[in-house]
């Protein structure tokens, strides 16, 4: 595969891991909230849903912010440490022809010199950029996406919205699509890096770059580490409920 393939493909694993837990986890937690409604308080009014909507959208765009965050962190890492560790190494340049020996005291035929070839660009230095208007536009788009459907939240929370259900099944959501993208990601991510640091290359082979798993372990880390916040605040402020004869 090119490199500039692999580099492609590298680049969907934040948003390929993210995508894939947030379904398997909001279709769960859709699940355990419809066979509790009854004891929660959830219900399947028009209402009801839409609070449900407005929190798994708040989580895409929460999602999405993360992808842009990694774009802009593989974009400083990339020219703080070297295109080589957060990209690969470089596409391999065409070798110039050489006039081959002639021996001594014999006629050889004039040598053509070929039609020089152009110098292949470095594409590193365009995912570079890619990565930085990438993370511009993802980290815009989704902290509008997320603060207009948290105003929305807003608009519609109970009284006791944060002993709720759905809130705490959000934030368990949260912390889980996060925390799993963050063991997943950031712990390959460094050894790539320290691989491609201490381990030395082999010539002519193409070597990965930490890319992706890097950045996008770095992301998800934050992310994980303030939702798991919020889920230990709720514990420490929500009372506890009654317990069922």
């Amino acid at each position: 595969m090119p490199a500039s393939g692999a580099v492609g493909d590298r680049s969907r694993v934040l948003v390929g891991v993210l995508t894939v837990l947030a379904v398997l986890g909001g279709g769960a937690l859709l699940v355990v909230l419809f066979l509790l409604r009854s004891r929660d308080g959830f219900d399947v009014s028009l209402s009801g849903l839409l609070r449900v909507y407005f929190y798994m959208a708040s989580l895409a765009g929460v999602i999405v912010f993360a992808v842009g965050l990694a774009g802009i962190l593989a974009y400083l890492l990339s020219a703080g440490f070297g295109l080589d560790v957060i990209y690969g190494g470089q596409t391999p340049q065409p070798v110039p022809a050489i006039a081959p020996a002639c021996p001594p005291n014999a006629s050889c035929p004039p040598f053509v010199t070929p039609f020089p070839r152009p110098p292949i660009p470095d594409d590193r230095i365009r995912r570079q950029g890619e990565d930085l208007v990438r993370g511009v536009t993802f980290i815009v788009f989704g902290a509008i996406f997320w603060g207009a459907h948290w105003w929305a939240r807003r608009s519609l929370a109970r009284t006791d919205e944060r002993a709720s259900g759905l809130y705490r099944g959000y934030l368990m959501l949260g912390t889980a699509v996060f925390g799993v993208a963050t063991i997943a990601l950031l712990p390959m991510g460094i050894y790539q890096a320290l691989s491609f640091v201490v381990v030395p290359a082999q010539p002519f082979s193409f070597r990965q770059g930490a890319g992706e798993s890097l950045s996008g372990g770095l992301a998800a880390l934050p992310l994980w580490l303030a939702y798991l916040w919020l889920v230990q605040r709720t514990l420490r402020t929500t009372p506890p409920m009654p317990a069922v004869a």
